[in-house]
């Protein structure tokens, strides 16, 4: 988007709406452009989300926020570890007894489902199965 363009939309906001946008994008640009990529993949990800995955996101990011403030750096460093595995060795890792004894089963229960769907996101649409593909005899 220019900055025309920007400016444009930001100028149809409330006062407040606009000046916490601006902020956000002001940081966006002071971060490294490793990072700034690191987000638009992201964000791009949960682009390709169906609507349902967004909203189970959306579920799973805010029970992450209302974790103690203790609690948030261990699970999302956890989390950071589970993406990157592959699928088989996330599911031991997930049943794993060090992940059970560092973890409350809702904490658990929240990196299971965050895996699933960070590894959903990074699958194409079209990889996705789909209730017909499942039903299809082979």
């Amino acid at each position: 988007m220019s900055p025309e363009e920007r400016e444009r939309e930001l100028r149809h906001l409330p006062p407040e709406r606009r000046r916490q946008i601006e902020e956000r994008l002001e940081h966006y640009n002071r971060l490294p452009p490793e990072e700034r990529a690191r987000l638009r993949e992201r964000f791009d990800a949960f682009s390709r989300m169906d609507p349902e995955q967004r909203d189970r996101a959306r579920r799973l990011f805010r029970q992450f926020r209302d974790l103690p403030p203790e609690r948030r750096p261990l699970v999302r460093r956890e989390f950071e570890r589970l993406r990157d595995l592959a699928p088989e060795a996330r599911k031991a890792r997930l049943g794993s007894g060090e992940l059970q004894e560092r973890f409350t089963p809702g904490e658990q229960q929240m990196l299971t489902e965050l895996s699933e769907v960070a590894s959903s996101a990074r699958e194409a649409p079209e990889e996705r199965e789909t209730p017909d593909a499942r039903a299809a005899p082979e």
